[in-house]
């Protein structure tokens, strides 16, 4: 439970629950990309959802590690990839100039919080770029990450990092993917209670999973 002291001129975001771990693609992993709209196929159900129920953590962004045998520009371990659609428990669309990769061991990594670098101009000034789902505008949590001072309380499920040189840009369609893996470092392991605090545009945070557990909550 957080307990919350109301301060003039704080936003506290809902506090939003995951137990969503890094997910292995597994032997049946599959990697098939067509006019750089990239199908990444599961061995079993995923879980990721765009739609999630009621204070439960969406599926927005995710990256990987441990992919083999890419082809074409860039690469899928490290950049943070919007996904686009959700076909079915076992699949999901992301944008990318990669043209082929070995997916058997790698892993999804759920991002909860992404970085909003300055070269996302409009992460700065609304809280980061937007998607269109069914016809549905959509805003990339949580929209108030570029505030002044920002606090993070993390389950042990979320592991806080940060991308020192800003090289972690949103792989939105259109780009290039990025050619190089963006340098992370941690803010601390996975723990069964953390926080974390910015001062001044929280730009090169990220929260990911990282473990096996509970809540993340923002306060602006």
């Amino acid at each position: 439970m957080d307990i919350k002291i109301p301060v003039d001129g704080l936003v506290f975001q809902p506090e939003l629950s995951t137990t969503q771990v890094p997910i292995a693609l597994g032997a049946g992993g599959l990697f098939a990309a067509a006019n750089n709209i990239a199908t990444i196929t599961f061995n079993a159900a995923h879980g990721l959802t765009l739609n999630p129920v009621a204070g439960t953590m969406p599926n927005y962004f995710v990256t990987f590690n441990g992919v083999t045998g890419q082809t074409g520009v860039g690469t899928l371990n490290g950049p943070v990839f919007p996904i686009l659609a959700i076909p079915s428990a076992t699949t999901i669309l992301l944008w990318t100039t990669i043209t082929a990769a070995v997916m058997t061991a790698a892993n999804c990594v759920p991002i909860f919080i992404c970085p909003f670098t300055p070269q996302n101009v409009s992460a700065m000034a609304g809280g980061g770029p937007t998607q269109t789902i069914a016809g549905t505008v959509t805003p990339f949590p949580p929209p108030n990450n570029y505030a002044a001072l920002v606090s993070i309380n993390a389950g042990n499920n979320c592991a806080p990092i940060y991308n020192p040189d800003n090289t972690s840009v949103i792989q939105l369609p259109g780009q290039p993917t990025l050619a190089t893996t963006p340098v992370y470092r941690s803010l601390g392991p996975p723990a069964a209670s953390q926080q974390v605090w910015f001062s001044g545009a929280a730009i090169c945070l990220s929260v990911q999973a990282g473990g096996s557990g509970t809540k993340v909550s923002v306060i602006n």
